[in-house]
């Protein structure tokens, strides 16, 4: 059975702006047919494709579809002490959105080099640097178990799919974790969430993808060329990293981010394309976020970000 309802919703307001513009707490992938990515993913794969030689992304009106802008080409910098342990500086420069009207300018900022994982969540909650988001706090487990796309019948048809429930993925990425618990664990860092400008930034700048070529199908955490049964130890797909060293910003689990500039505050935002995904336009980071239904998803995790220390 395919999502409907609000991941429907979500989905269709998406690719109509795509076709027409060319709480504090740590709270809280699978084989399931009526899976869909982030903010109703199969819907959107009812739009054409670009031919995978050429994944030039059809840019709105007035722009060029790869607009220069001042994205550093060196690695990045790991000046000590100015990033927190784990992450690498992001240079700053102008972000051009490919499906919105408005740029906006980016300021330098750290990003993790890899998505917060199973282990990594454990071990945080389990010293008590961070607390967990459980309507029954005597029964909540270090790590979620379960999806909130407000369905039960769905949920506890796709919990199954949260890494919590597994064995033998310390190193895979958490999920099934909300926006309040992946602010807190960031802050229990001395880290915050990303901007969403910022994660589409450290994503795509002016290059075509995260690792700066169309997208090979074989090499980066989705769903092609064949599904996959869930998440993707980090790390594994070399070439889905950026030219900073940041990875798997193509693909394993859409990431959680603070509303990008051209949202309202409050609204849940999630970037990228999970292991689940068979969008092009997702995978290379060209659609920018979507609004997400679900408050947990088997398909969204984290990673954290922060100012730059001076």
């Amino acid at each position: 059975m395919e999502r409907t309802g609000l991941a429907g919703i979500a989905a269709g307001v998406w690719l109509a702006a795509w076709v027409t513009a060319g709480a504090a707490g740590c709270s809280g992938d699978a084989l399931a047919e009526g899976h869909a990515d982030a903010g109703g993913r199969e819907a959107r794969e009812q739009r054409s494709q670009p031919a995978r030689d050429d994944l030039r992304i059809a840019a709105r009106p007035g722009v060029d579809a790869v607009r220069p802008v001042d994205m550093p080409t060196s690695t990045a910098t790991r000046a000590e002490g100015v990033c927190p342990e784990g992450s690498v500086l992001v240079h700053g420069g102008r972000l051009v959105h490919l499906e919105h009207t408005a740029d906006v300018d980016v300021a330098d900022f750290c990003l993790d080099v890899r998505e917060v994982s199973v282990g990594e969540y454990r071990a945080r909650v389990e010293r008590g640097a961070c607390e967990r988001e459980c309507d029954d706090p005597k029964s909540c487990p270090t790590v979620p178990v379960r999806t909130d796309w407000g369905s039960s019948t769905e949920d506890d048809n796709i919990s199954r799919l949260c890494n919590g429930l597994a064995t033998g993925v310390e190193d895979h990425p958490v999920n099934c974790v909300s926006p309040g618990e992946a602010h807190s664990y960031c802050a229990s860092r001395g880290m915050r969430l990303p901007g969403g400008d910022e994660w589409e930034w450290a994503a795509r700048g002016s290059r075509i993808s995260p690792w700066g070529t169309p997208v090979a199908v074989s090499e980066i955490c989705w769903g092609r060329p064949k599904k996959r049964a869930g998440t993707c130890v980090r790390g594994t797909f070399d070439k889905d990293v950026t030219p900073e060293g940041i990875f798997d910003l193509g693909g394993n689990l859409t990431e959680w981010t603070d509303p990008p500039a051209r949202s309202g505050k409050g609204a849940r935002f999630a970037y990228g394309a999970s292991w689940y995904a068979r969008d092009d336009g997702y995978a290379i980071a060209a659609l920018g976020g979507v609004g997400m239904p679900a408050r947990r998803a088997e398909t969204v995790g984290f990673r954290c970000a922060a100012t730059p220390r001076p």
